[in-house]
């Protein structure tokens, strides 16, 4: 079984929805479908080693600087994840997701943080742009 599968089953037998993966140095790598990033103060970090480097990915760090946020592709330790002010995701089906709790640990209050949220927001503001699309006649 796949080292997803099992987080995931272990996941839902514990009630949480997914799982995010660390590999054996105690540093984030990805969930099933998405990538992570954490939020400290003026800076974003995700994790440069174990992850796909995908367009959604990397449409999330041009939207951080856009925001005037510095960013950081680089280890990130699960301390360090438990520690940020706040946590998001990014998937190609979901866009920028913030994240609310990671086990017992609650971001900004139980919601969605306002940074991860005005992210979102540019997001899907993004996809709507005629700049980024390519229509299609069928």
């Amino acid at each position: 079984m796949g080292d997803f599968t099992a987080g995931l089953f272990e996941a839902k037998d514990h009630g949480f929805e997914t799982v995010i993966l660390a590999d054996r140095d105690g540093n984030i790598t990805e969930g099933p479908g998405f990538n992570v990033f954490a939020l400290k103060g003026k800076t974003v970090v995700t994790p440069d080693a174990g992850v796909l480097h995908g367009i959604t990915r990397r449409t999330a760090l041009e939207l951080c600087q856009a925001a005037g946020l510095a960013t950081a592709e680089r280890n990130l330790p699960i301390d360090e994840l438990m520690q940020a002010d706040e946590v998001f995701l990014s998937s190609s089906g979901g866009g920028i997701m913030p994240v609310s709790q990671i086990g017992e640990r609650v971001f900004s209050n139980g919601r969605a943080g306002p940074v991860a949220s005005r992210l979102r927001r540019d997001y899907f503001a993004l996809l709507q742009d005629p700049n980024y699309r390519t229509p299609v006649s069928y």
